[in-house]
């Protein structure tokens, strides 16, 4: 299948223009890096706790940022996922040691606070939204309920009459769960599968609803930080380094300059976008760089085997000119390739939520950005190469405009 036939554009004779404009993209990024004084990492990187917790009713962020930042010296507290979901995230500066113990009170340290927020008015005791499956099972065993009912007969084993209860408590747990980890109504436990009656009434007496729940809580010490954030720099720099070789030695060296700096320019420009958008960089944006490098070389080599193959071919056409034909004539297949992962990736990106967001967005740009160094990066470079710095055998045999 062929989007455009018989594809007579002059690449080369443009190759100056392409390259200002990949300059002015990457000063444009790197500007908002310099001025920001570095890129904003996530705390895979540089250490420190984020809380995510959904509330029953739409968070006051307004009220709610200057008592965490006090009680909890909290470094950022922003919405996190669709605004319908009544979400938050909490960011903490780095914590002071990477004991599990200090994490854990780190935990508490913020239910208690948030408790003291927005339940301060509530009835004491437990919370049906933070409770576990095994409190549960053991606070509906004092109830009696199941007993009460008939289901526990008098002479069953206390196993028995626990399992009972488990299984109970394990529904109540899923349900919960899956309302989004906050039950706002009692009303809503009539709703869980095998749950009857009397339970209800016996939750409902035993506990209260508490306006938040706890969502996650991931901790990552500044030591783990500092080595997570030295192996991805050696991630995408290793990855480079080999596709240099692998082109060099399947192609010529020169092919392996001109690849392997477009996908320097691809990395650099993307992460210059990711400061301009204000996005974290995270292990899963370093997943995603490390994507967009192995889509972008896939690219570049199509185009690079039909320049060698055409220099094959086409003995009396100068270098330029039979770039220009091999990218022409790979252009469908490029544009077509290309397209289809855009609308995957973008689809992604508009559907993905919060998570996914830095990921995708990454994705996004870097398909762009990768199939124009493919294109206009890519084999100037490698032109340019051969030109000036080709060895004189090379010049030769090859044809200069």
């Amino acid at each position: 299948m062929e989007l455009f036939k018989n594809v007579n554009i002059k690449w080369m004779a443009n190759w100056w223009k392409f390259l200002i404009a990949s300059a002015l993209f990457f000063v444009i990024g790197w500007f908002s890096v310099i001025q920001r004084g570095g890129f904003l990492f996530n705390i895979d990187f540089t250490g420190g706790t984020l809380i995510k917790l959904k509330l029953s009713e739409k968070p006051d962020l307004d009220r709610l940022r200057p008592i965490l930042e006090q009680k909890l010296n909290a470094a950022d507290v922003s919405r996190y996922d669709e605004e319908s979901k009544n979400q938050i995230q909490i960011r903490l500066k780095r914590v002071k040691s990477e004991e599990a113990s200090e994490f854990q009170h780190l935990g508490n340290n913020v239910y208690n606070t948030m408790k003291g927020i927005l339940d301060q008015d509530k009835a004491t005791g437990l919370d049906l939204n933070r409770v576990g499956s095994d409190q549960l099972a053991a606070e509906l065993r004092k109830t009696r309920v199941l007993e009460n009912m008939g289901r526990i007969k008098a002479d069953s084993t206390i196993e028995e009459a626990d399992k009972q209860y488990a299984a109970l408590a394990a529904s109540v747990i899923d349900f919960r769960t899956s309302n989004g980890g906050l039950i706002t109504s009692h009303d809503q436990l009539s709703k869980v599968d095998g749950l009857p009656k009397p339970a209800v009434d016996a939750l409902r007496q035993a506990f209260h609803l508490g306006s938040f729940t706890v969502l996650s809580i991931d901790s990552v010490g500044p030591k783990i930080g500092k080595e997570l954030q030295d192996k991805a720099s050696k991630a995408v720099l290793f990855s480079l380094l080999g596709m240099l070789v692998y082109i060099a030695i399947r192609f010529k060296f020169a092919y392996g300059v001109g690849a392997v700096l477009a996908l320097f320019h691809d990395v650099l420009i993307t992460l210059g976008l990711l400061s301009l958008f204000n996005k974290e960089i995270s292990l899963t944006v370093i997943a995603a760089l490390l994507t967009l490098i192995g889509f972008s070389i896939n690219d570049t080599i199509v185009v690079f085997d039909r320049i060698r193959e055409n220099l094959r071919i086409v003995r009396n056409e100068t270098l330029d000119k039979i770039i220009d034909k091999s990218i022409n004539q790979t252009l469908s297949r490029t544009i077509i390739t290309s397209g289809l992962t855009f609308i995957s990736v973008f689809c992604l990106w508009l559907l993905g939520g919060e998570v996914l967001d830095a990921f995708s967005f990454v994705l996004v740009v870097g398909i762009i950005i990768g199939t124009y160094s493919s294109i206009a990066v890519a084999s100037p470079i490698m032109y340019l190469w051969f030109k000036y710095l080709g060895t004189a055998k090379e010049k030769k045999v090859l044809k200069f405009a």
